[in-house]
């Protein structure tokens, strides 16, 4: 299940300014990935000022490995998601390099970056049969 807190581009960027952060900071908290620091504040006041929460059904189009410390969900276009089954911090991959970190990774985070991956591989897929 992918849960996440839907608003409108002006509600987003009012929440940039008004809290002092990125996009992408600002993504993770609506996206339940991240926890701590301004998060539940942000969350706060999207829903206080129009924001949503939607649920939706999500299957990843991945393969799942297990090592000792880590699971590895590699999907299509070279794009993984790297969880420690140590500390529950998360990497997301493109070719190999790391683009995206985040710390304290919760189940309903996962989802929601899984979800994000899915859409990373769509995207680097369709831009790699451009090209040919």
């Amino acid at each position: 299940m992918r849960t996440y807190i839907k608003v409108s581009d002006p509600l987003r960027r009012d929440l940039c300014v008004r809290f002092k952060v990125t996009r992408a900071t600002v993504w993770s908290a609506l996206n339940y990935i991240t926890r701590g620091g301004r998060s539940p504040y942000i969350r706060q006041y999207a829903l206080e000022h129009g924001g949503a929460i939607v649920e939706e059904d999500f299957i990843p189009n991945c393969r799942t490995e297990h090592t000792g410390n880590e699971m590895i969900q590699t999907f299509p276009g070279g794009i993984q998601v790297r969880i420690s089954k140590v500390d529950s911090g998360a990497q997301i991959l493109k070719e190999g390099k790391v683009t995206e970190r985040y710390d304290a990774v919760t189940l309903q985070g996962w989802s929601n970056l899984l979800s994000h991956a899915q859409d990373l591989s769509a995207k680097q897929v369709a831009k790699s049969m451009a090209i040919r």
